[in-house]
């Protein structure tokens, strides 16, 4: 029997990284439009959004969000499948953007992405130690 290092478990980490590079494009979309005037943030929920790509619900598409923009062959308005438009704490322009937040929100991110990559390079560093045969590099 082949075991193979793209297992179940490999591809649920696989699958964690995607979303959570979606949720990186998603908030470095709201920090690039900080000052647009009526833009709404945007928030891409983990959990849902990894419960319903493990339900095999489809791939985080990027979608057309303004009419100049490149066509994807949706006619979606979000710019992920489940992100969700903020709508609270508009200031005198409309715009929902808070930099601080969004800062956070990238910090806190970016250290979930690499914990689970660092995650996943033990699962490949263990598949490389059984191969090697404990010898070592």
């Amino acid at each position: 029997m082949m075991i193979s290092p793209w297992d179940e478990g490999t591809r649920f980490f696989e699958r964690s990284l995607d979303v959570r590079s979606g949720i990186h494009e998603t908030i470095a979309s709201n920090m690039a439009n900080e000052e647009t005037p009526g833009y709404k943030a945007r928030l891409l929920p983990f959990q849902e959004t990894f419960t319903a790509v493990l339900r095999g619900e489809g791939p985080l598409n990027p979608v057309v969000t303004n009419p100049r923009h490149v066509h994807t062959g949706s006619e979606d308005n979000r710019v992920f499948q489940h992100t969700v438009k903020q709508n609270a704490g508009a200031g005198l322009d409309e715009n929902t953007v808070n930099l601080e937040k969004e800062m956070i929100l990238m910090a806190e991110n970016t250290l979930m992405y690499m914990a689970v990559s660092q995650f996943l390079k033990g699962r490949f560093d263990g598949w490389n130690a059984a191969i090697d045969g404990g010898r070592g590099a």
